[in-house]
């Protein structure tokens, strides 16, 4: 099995990187870094490409299976072999996207549960959209969502600092229920994970994520929240657009 180094753990701002090929198959590289963000926790993949020589390969899906992080091309009959060095770099405009929705989300999520003692039950983040189910009894008015709306996008507009730390699990723990994250997500971790990656949005949101986020909440911009569905009894989502620029 092989082991590739997360580049984006600790900076989601990479574009561009030099990595070796490790492992491959008929269609994907196994690189030993990478900044390419594998599709899951509800955020979809990177895309971008990766050069070597004169080859130019479309990088269209990178996903976790088997314990590698495979980076799936389109002109497979083109790979390179292993111990090659190659340059990556992602669709940034893509990538941006997903760091602004997903900041969003966050801010959503603790705002629900603030104003409406409502914790979110599963979240999506695409180029479209960014879309949260929370656990709620009772169907959302139009009046509430505007309401929902401008909240968020007051939190947004404070222009808070988010940061990414890592902690011992014991401590993660600690913190994050301190801070009033949902414990049912803290039990999902598993036992085999012993250190915690930690996104804080200034002081009001701290979650346990290891997905992209934008340093600083000003550069969301303003959301919209472009509708509400059910989706089933005591669930309701909700999902928000990027304000036109």
């Amino acid at each position: 099995m092989a082991k590739t180094e997360l580049l984006y753990m600790n900076d989601n701002y990479i574009r561009t990187f030099t990595a070796k090929v490790i492992a491959k198959g008929d269609d994907y590289l196994v690189l030993d870094k990478t900044a390419f963000y594998p599709e899951g926790g509800g955020q979809e993949t990177d895309q971008g490409k990766i050069t070597w020589g004169n080859v130019v390969l479309t990088v269209w899906k990178v996903k976790r299976e088997e314990g590698e992080v495979r980076h799936f091309v389109v002109e497979k009959e083109q790979l390179p072999p292993v111990g090659e060095e190659v340059q990556g770099e992602i669709d940034w405009d893509r990538r941006f996207t997903h760091m602004r929705f997903h900041t969003a989300i966050h801010v959503l999520s603790t705002y629900m549960k603030e104003h409406f003692n409502s914790e979110v039950v599963g979240n999506n983040i695409s180029t479209r959209n960014g879309r949260a189910d929370f656990h709620l009894e009772n169907a959302l008015t139009q009046e509430q969502l505007k309401t929902i709306e401008a909240g968020v996008n007051e939190i947004i507009a404070q222009n808070l600092p988010v940061k990414i730390s890592f902690m011992p699990r014991e401590d993660a723990i600690a913190f994050l229920k301190e801070k009033g994250y949902q414990t049912d997500y803290i039990n999902m971790v598993p036992k085999s994970v012993k250190t915690f990656r930690i996104i804080s949005v200034g002081d009001y949101d701290h979650a346990s994520c290891a997905g992209t986020h934008v340093a600083n909440t000003s550069e969301i911009g303003r959301i919209v929240v472009v509708k509400r569905r059910s989706m089933g009894k005591g669930k309701e989502r909700i999902t928000l657009a990027l304000a036109e620029e």
